[in-house]
């Protein structure tokens, strides 16, 4: 994340745990196309860094992956990172986008996975970026849009933690429903041509997915930055958050159960 911002989920394990799960292969699966070998790449808002490390890998040989957050917690999850990589040049720092500690234009690639919805200012955090990539180099961005959140059944206490999740974003100054905007957000930022967006879904359905994402949900709704903020916000109480952490237990047990929402993906190119 950036420092310039209060980042709506925390790094509280349940968190962590959710987003080492994550992986290069499908969150930036838009970019790889465009990567090869002996590039430098720059992962801001990196998190536990388990992207960073397949990007890292995606450019080697001879490529240098950088993942950079704001959170000093996170520097045993990036040791994790560099002692399992396969690459040679990974590494980590702790950083903020809006207050760069790299030269303009020292990056092939500048890339960000759910890092825009959390921003006041998404436009100033994409002009910083574009000025780190080198000229001809690329920008890659992935947000969620919250709005095109999808539950079978549709429980009430699940709609509730929409309502919920929507209330403490806003509040902290972000933006749910950040996919659908960042076409917009693109055009707006300086020095950026061949714009282009594209979308994939995250689908949780099958058994072994419904599980995982119930059980994360219903651990995060209590324990992560959500319910927190959401209690100094006066937007849930906590025996609302304790049933909605309920309801994502039952919902993964339900016959039919599905969830899934919508990810935007921008690609865009340096041109001066």
């Amino acid at each position: 994340m950036v420092a310039s911002q209060r980042y709506l989920h925390g790094h509280h394990r349940s968190v962590l745990s959710a987003h080492a799960a994550r992986t290069a292969a499908d969150a930036a699966a838009f970019l790889f196309p465009h990567l090869k070998p002996g590039m430098s790449v720059l992962d801001f808002g990196c998190g536990p860094g388990t992207i960073t490390a397949g990007l890292a890998e995606a450019v080697a040989p001879g490529g240098s992956v950088i993942g950079i957050d704001i959170a000093e917690n996170l520097k045993p999850e990036w040791e994790a990172r560099r002692a399992e990589s396969k690459a040679q040049a990974l590494d980590f720092f702790v950083g903020d986008i809006f207050k760069p500690q790299f030269a303009p234009q020292s990056f092939d690639v500048v890339y960000a996975h759910q890092i825009l919805q959390h921003l006041s200012h998404p436009v100033h955090a994409l002009t910083s970026a574009a000025q780190l990539a080198k000229v001809g180099g690329m920008l890659a961005m992935r947000e969620v849009d919250w709005g095109t959140f999808a539950v079978y059944p549709e429980m009430p206490l699940l709609q509730e933690f929409r309502r919920i999740y929507d209330a403490v974003a806003i509040e902290n100054g972000g933006n749910p429903r950040a996919g659908r905007n960042m076409l917009k957000w693109m055009y707006d930022t300086p020095g950026l041509e061949d714009i282009r967006i594209t979308t994939s879904t995250w689908t949780f359905a099958e058994p072994a997915g419904r599980e995982w994402w119930g059980n994360q949900w219903s651990d995060r709704i209590l324990h992560s930055n959500i319910a927190s903020s959401a209690l100094e916000y006066g937007v849930a109480t906590l025996e609302e958050l304790q049933a909605i952490s309920n309801a994502w237990q039952e919902w993964k047990e339900m016959p039919g159960a599905t969830s899934c929402f919508v990810h935007f993906e921008g690609l865009a190119t340096r041109t001066h």
